[in-house]
């Protein structure tokens, strides 16, 4: 074929190739030559008798055809089954999503945008999410044998009347619980407290022990003194802490975390996840504890004042294998390589590390006026594609859907759906074995096509080879 074939051929050998080839790609790897010369018209499934010499059993079988009496269909055509449900796409594959702060002012921003755009890919049904909980399981949790024996050491100079030296030992063993709320469970706390208020008790102190007996129904309200173990006095300076403690005026609490999403326990009672409305709470300190796969969990004893709001709103840190991983990405996303067309070395390690074939970056930076821009990347580590940097404001719902679109057409091989080729047609010049099948002018129109197509270059489709004069 002449170098100066017109375009419309070069089209037409193109988009008449292109059905030929995605057939064959719906096997295992690219047809050989033996495969496509074994590709024939099959014969016909039965041989047609001749004219001149009917069988005699065709003859018979249109004989009965014809004298058997017509009936017309009285009952409703069975309704169609319904189709099954899509399957994944084989162009898709794992995928790691990140976000990455360009400054710390941005960094709530990434968080969020990083789970907002993990929900809406994960929904998907042809994307398969890297899920951290897996990779990055949280710490084994510490040990709470130090507070345990404090407790135990009280207990003895309890039983053996000395309430004031029991007293020290209770604190202490209290404490340490407290620096431990994510492992400590309220029972375990009011028992101490209720020992406390029990020797404070025992010392004459009472007022110390109406504080130690209102922290010990704070920690677990179902927890009580036990008669085999204390006299009348305690129960009844129990009974009144409690009655005290259920006339004040409550106050409220509203939890949140960063990222949102962590699942939060309140003395040991699951509640939901972040962000929280205001929880009505009697006043004094309360056992909350935040959990988030991937990250380290979050425990505190935040205090609530009667008839007064609080708020809390941890940054929860990372595993250190995630943290390992967030830095790649703030790595890539400040560095020159982020808008070149190679595959950017902190990308590659990304997806070893975390076993993914397409990594998805948001590059979050603070503008003017407290206004946040967003920029998508997205790269296919085994065919060395990319998505350039798609710009959207995180907090318009409408753009970051249609960012997501673009970045679930790249990820199942499509193209951006503004373009006005076929949809099908991208992932099937995508394909290696594509160039081998269409070869000579058809290579040169597409590579053409998909340059047109690339955000960030030049406008207008360039087809052909400049060099070669067409």
């Amino acid at each position: 074929m002449s170098l100066k074939t017109p375009l419309a051929l070069s089209l037409a050998l193109l988009l008449g190739t292109a059905p030929a080839v995605t057939e064959a790609a719906s096997g295992r790897g690219a047809p050989t030559s033996s495969a496509r010369k074994s590709k024939k018209k099959a014969p016909p499934a039965q041989r047609e008798p001749h004219p001149e010499s009917p069988s005699s059993s065709d003859e018979e079988a249109s004989k009965a055809t014809s004298d058997a009496p017509v009936q017309a269909q009285t009952q409703e055509p069975a309704p169609a089954p319904k189709p099954p449900p899509p399957l994944p796409s084989a162009w898709a594959g794992r995928t790691v999503v990140l976000a990455a702060p360009v400054d710390p002012s941005a960094f709530e921003s990434a968080a969020q945008l990083e789970t907002d755009l993990r929900g809406e890919l994960g929904a998907q049904t042809d994307i398969l999410l890297v899920e951290p909980a897996a990779l990055f399981p949280a710490p084994p949790p510490a040990s709470l044998a130090q507070g345990d024996a404090l407790f135990n050491e009280g207990k003895d100079l309890y039983d053996n009347l000395d309430p004031e030296a029991a007293a020290k030992k209770f604190t202490e063993a209290a404490a340490f619980y407290q620096r431990h709320a994510v492992v400590t469970t309220p029972e375990r706390l009011a028992r101490v407290y209720i020992f406390l208020g029990a020797s404070r008790l025992l010392n004459g102190n009472s007022t110390g022990a109406q504080e130690a007996f209102t922290r010990a129904l704070l920690a677990a309200p179902t927890v009580y003194p036990e008669s085999a173990l204390f006299g009348q006095d305690v129960h009844d300076a129990f009974a009144a802490a409690k009655q005290d403690l259920y006339r004040k005026p409550r106050g409220t609490l509203a939890l949140d975390s960063v990222p949102s999403g962590a699942q939060v326990t309140l003395h040991g009672e699951r509640l939901g996840t972040t962000p929280l409305k205001d929880l009505e709470l009697v006043p004094g300190p309360h056992q909350v504890v935040l959990t988030l796969p991937g990250y380290l969990p979050f425990g505190a004893f935040q205090e609530v004042a009667p008839s007064q709001r609080g708020e809390l709103r941890p940054r929860l840190e990372p595993t250190p294998d995630l943290a390992a991983v967030q830095a790649l990405a703030a790595e890539v996303s400040t560095s020159k390589s982020l808008g070149s067309d190679k595959l950017p070395p902190g990308v590659a390690q990304i997806a070893e590390k975390l076993g993914a074939r397409y990594v998805v970056l948001a590059r979050v930076e603070q503008k003017g006026q407290g206004r946040v821009q967003a920029s998508l990347h997205a790269w296919d580590v085994q065919q060395k594609n990319r998505l350039r940097g798609v710009v959207l404001n995180p907090a318009d719902a409408r753009e970051r859907q249609r960012a997501v679109s673009q970045v679930h057409d790249f990820l199942t091989g499509k193209l951006a759906p503004d373009t006005s080729f076929p949809l099908a047609l991208p992932a099937v010049v995508k394909k290696p074995w594509f160039w081998a099948a269409v070869g000579g002018v058809a290579v040169a129109t597409t590579a053409g096509i998909l340059l047109a197509t690339q955000p960030n270059k030049p406008l207008g489709i360039r087809i052909g080879n400049p060099g070669a004069g067409w």
